[in-house]
């Protein structure tokens, strides 16, 4: 529990920091001694602390774990199946429902430029929200997050100069008719874009959501943001510190879009105030931004995934990268030492 509790600490909670080394060193020595039962939780544990992990997951390994309790509650763990179950079942339905409306999408639009990614985001808005309640929100929510992926992959390793100019200009205008500018392969995709957005922005308004308009508006702002690196790109412009290349690359991580997104597909429950509050990115918002940012270059780095803009600050990247391997290291000698 202390080892669990530790991680959310902030920064300067020295104590903490002490708290989790010693933890970590300690369940580490105890492993070979503790009852097998025992062994695999803690194990899982030391991999990825509780609050790390998306939650339903966490609830189909934990009930076998459980299960072999002795202390067992046999009610709660009857409706802990059962509430696992119904709910795998709405999930799957709602998987049905993405399926059919991404296989006609495929089926009107080029994505051969783009990664095949709908399942993948369906889950991660399951670690959004989980409850039965919000089956809406995780439907509307990959949805939009497909037109992310799609506008990463478009501009970050297809389009030409021109193209980008094209589109961004003509989603900055929502105008259907600007679809005539469009080589080929981008007309299907700009149409069924400003559509789905379109049935979205009329199923919240049947709804009677106040925010009704603005997934139209996150729509734009990301790929605006995308925009601004293809510009990066072809003026071969490399940043000089981490700090610069924040200053575009942290919004295309589009954790503020989806951050509002997710409290809009909620209902009302948060005011057009704080959703404008978001959107001029407050240290909060903007340290989520970061990690998320960081967190995609270094994998992509590590990977060998980067696309065309991104090679023009690969070395900050790659600087990045090194300092967190030092970090990393030297917090592996500590706990060792200890």
């Amino acid at each position: 529990a202390l080892y669990n509790a530790a991680y959310l600490r902030v920064r300067g909670e020295e104590v903490l920091d002490d708290a989790v080394v010693f933890t970590k060193s300690r369940l580490q020595c105890m492993l070979e001694h503790l009852d097998p039962r025992l062994v695999e939780e803690v194990q899982c544990t030391l991999e990825t602390p509780h609050f790390r992990r998306v939650e339903r997951v966490e609830t189909r390994r934990y009930i076998p774990v459980y299960e072999k309790k002795a202390t067992r509650d046999e009610h709660i763990l009857e409706f802990s199946k059962l509430d696992f179950n119904i709910l795998q079942t709405l999930y799957c339905q709602e998987l049905k429902a993405l399926t059919i409306w991404w296989k006609d999408f495929q089926a009107q639009t080029d994505l051969q430029f783009a990664r095949d990614r709908m399942v993948e985001i369906h889950f991660w808005m399951l670690g959004v929200v989980y409850e039965p309640q919000y089956s809406y929100s995780r439907i509307m929510l990959t949805k939009l997050v497909i037109f992310v992926s799609l506008f990463d992959d478009l501009y970050d390793n297809y389009s030409t100069t021109e193209e980008s100019n094209i589109f961004t200009a003509a989603l900055e205008r929502w105008d259907e008719e600007a679809v005539e500018q469009f080589p080929a392969y981008l007309k299907a995709l700009y149409i069924n874009i400003l559509n789905t957005t379109n049935v979205i922005d009329e199923e919240l308004k049947h709804q009677k959501n106040m925010h009704t308009g603005l997934a139209k508006k996150m729509v734009i702002d990301i790929a605006k943001s995308y925009h601004a690196e293809v510009k990066w790109r072809d003026e071969h412009y490399i940043p000089t510190s981490v700090e610069e290349h924040l200053q575009i690359s942290v919004r295309t991580s589009a954790c503020m879009q989806i951050i509002s997104l997710v409290f809009i597909s909620m209902g009302d429950i948060t005011t057009s105030e704080v959703l404008e509050w978001a959107s001029t990115y407050p240290k909060i918002i903007e340290c989520v931004c970061i990690v998320g940012r960081i967190g995609n270059d270094m994998v992509s780095h590590e990977l060998g995934y980067l696309g065309e803009s991104h090679h023009q600050y690969e070395k900050i990247i790659s600087c990045t990268w090194h300092i967190y391997a030092y970090t990393h290291a030297c917090m592996h000698d500590e706990t060792s030492s200890n």
